[in-house]
């Protein structure tokens, strides 16, 4: 570093070195169209991308605007469920509870009595 500094000749000897490289690198002959193909392939994938991010973007929208215009009033609910409550009368309420109590304590033997198997065919 200090030579560069110290004498007007080592800057002629420089000079003079690279003038004379001037002839050592040359661009191969395909190095133009190599270079224009690699800028088409990535120009299209980032159109590629592009579209695709917009299209995602439109679906995104699409779905929300669908969620948010289906949505049925309070009042579209309310009409719904209130035909369901005046059908089932107090006594056929009980009823039907009563009956489900009963399928729900079967479906709790049989699971037992199941579980009770595969013990037993486990310790044999």
């Amino acid at each position: 570093m200090n030579e560069f500094r110290t004498g007007h000749r080592d800057l002629d000897d420089i000079e003079s070195l690279i003038v004379a490289a001037r002839n050592y690198v040359r661009p191969s002959d395909d190095l133009r169209p190599q270079v224009l193909e690699l800028a088409r392939a990535e120009h299209r994938e980032r159109r590629m991308q592009r579209q695709l991010a917009q299209m995602a973007a439109l679906v995104l929208l699409m779905v929300t605007a669908i969620t948010v215009y289906r949505q049925p009033d309070v009042s579209d609910r309310a009409r719904a469920f209130l035909p369901a409550m005046e059908a089932v009368s107090s006594h056929s309420h009980l009823e039907s509870m009563e009956s489900s109590d009963r399928a729900a304590w079967e479906t709790v033997d049989s699971f037992t009595n199941l579980r009770r198997r595969q013990a037993d065919l486990l310790r044999l």
